[in-house]
């Protein structure tokens, strides 16, 4: 299976992604009405769902930017390097966001279930492993533009 072009895995996943965006957009839009209606609060949960959320939706934005130019066959571009590397602050700040949740079930919410807790420590360990393998990939995506940018200027 091709991976560029207008009918390669990467304009598959790209579609995918946008459906992820905009299901999360209309997600966290609806969210407090939905609990409202169920009869049920989003109060303090707010403070850990929604920043998580925005972040995740910016991240899905970043990755359809990478696979839109997957689907036009230009891979190694300073586009992709930007992307990215915005992708892999994405990460560290939502890594922020769990620690910060695992700091506010612990010392606020007063939670010692110790699965809530390696779930939340597992989750920020993830996306600073993301962050690192992104922060790499870009590195690589820098050096193979060069050398792209040097290999279309001989004869």
């Amino acid at each position: 299976m091709r991976v560029t072009g207008k009918s390669g895995l990467g304009d598959i996943l790209g579609k995918f992604l946008k459906i992820c965006f905009w299901g999360g957009i209309i997600l966290l839009a609806i969210l407090p009405f939905a609990l409202y209606a169920l009869g049920l609060n989003l109060n303090t949960t707010a403070i850990v769902i929604y920043p998580n959320g925005i972040v995740l939706i910016v991240m899905a934005h970043q990755f359809i930017k990478l696979f839109e130019s997957l689907k036009n066959e230009d891979p190694f571009c300073e586009n992709n390097v930007r992307t990215l590397k915005k992708t892999a602050i994405a990460a560290i700040v939502e890594a922020g966001f769990w620690l910060i949740d695992i700091i506010y079930e612990i010392a606020l919410v007063k939670v010692f279930d110790i699965v809530i807790i390696v779930v939340l420590i597992f989750l920020c360990v993830l996306f600073l492993a993301v962050a690192i393998a992104l922060y790499i990939l870009a590195e690589l995506f820098k050096e193979a533009t060069i050398y792209k940018r040097e290999n279309e200027l001989t004869i």
